[in-house]
């Protein structure tokens, strides 16, 4: 099995960003010379991904003087035993949440969201897109589709402000589990807009159903976590199993 190439600068950037991790906005980050003794790379290499990065906020640089971080590139962590928003992971973690770009729209549902919903082809429902900042940096694009009714309920989008599942919980829908696949994927040119980052690059890619506390799919919702910024974790447990004798 062929590995996959990564390009030189890429690596450099994921090592400097390593340190970047560690260090307080305003320290000054090692210079050029060190940064290539340290990460086995060349003057030119270090130099354009330092420039990548200076492009996106994370470094300035002062000629004559050093390169210096803007803010650090803390990962925020959150557990999958718990169904937490985005923005309340984003509190958590010790940053400012906020949320902009939000946008609703009437649809008729995609045709694997029915089947992940249960629900009849053609079903009419709404597609909520938003960016989920964490103190002014764009972390995390989602995307929910939900039906405009569930039971009884009419589904009223406009107490939509920042959290789905609390929006439903005023309509009294109120969510309990959720089932999540995570891989890592490309993102999509809307979600790439979204996060200020290139098309096409690799992003943590979370695909989930919500489900009522009667176990009634509700939410289809996908999210792009930008890379570094978010990690989860789950606990997992031997299974004991009675070996044979011998």
């Amino acid at each position: 099995m062929t590995g996959r190439f990564v390009p030189r600068q890429r690596l450099a950037r994921d090592g400097i960003e390593e340190i970047l991790m560690s260090t307080i906005p305003g320290e000054r980050l090692p210079s050029e010379d060190k940064l290539a003794k340290l990460l086995g790379m060349s003057r030119p290499t270090i130099r354009s991904a330092l420039s990548a990065l200076e492009q996106e906020g994370l470094v300035i640089r002062k000629h004559g003087v050093g390169t210096f971080a803007v803010r650090s590139l803390r990962t925020m962590n959150a557990s999958l035993h718990v169904l937490n928003s985005v923005a309340d992971i984003v509190t958590d973690n010790g940053y400012e949440p906020s949320v902009t770009n939000i946008r609703i729209a009437s649809v008729t549902l995609p045709q694997h969201v029915t089947d992940a919903l249960g629900l009849p082809e053609g079903t009419g429902g709404y597609r909520v897109t938003r960016t989920v900042l964490a103190s002014g940096e764009p972390a995390v694009f989602l995307v929910d589709y939900l039906p405009t009714q569930v039971g009884s309920v009419m589904v009223d989008v406009s107490v939509f402000a920042d959290k789905m599942m609390s929006a439903l919980a005023r309509l009294g829908i109120i969510i309990s589990s959720a089932t999540t696949q995570i891989s890592i994927k490309h993102t999509s040119e809307e979600a790439a807009t979204a996060l200020g980052i290139p098309p096409e690059e690799a992003v943590l890619y979370l695909q989930q159903v919500a489900y009522t506390t009667e176990h009634v799919p509700v939410i289809y919702s996908i999210g792009y976590h930008r890379e570094g910024y978010i990690s989860y974790s789950i606990t997992r447990h031997t299974e004991l199993k009675e070996r044979p004798g011998p």
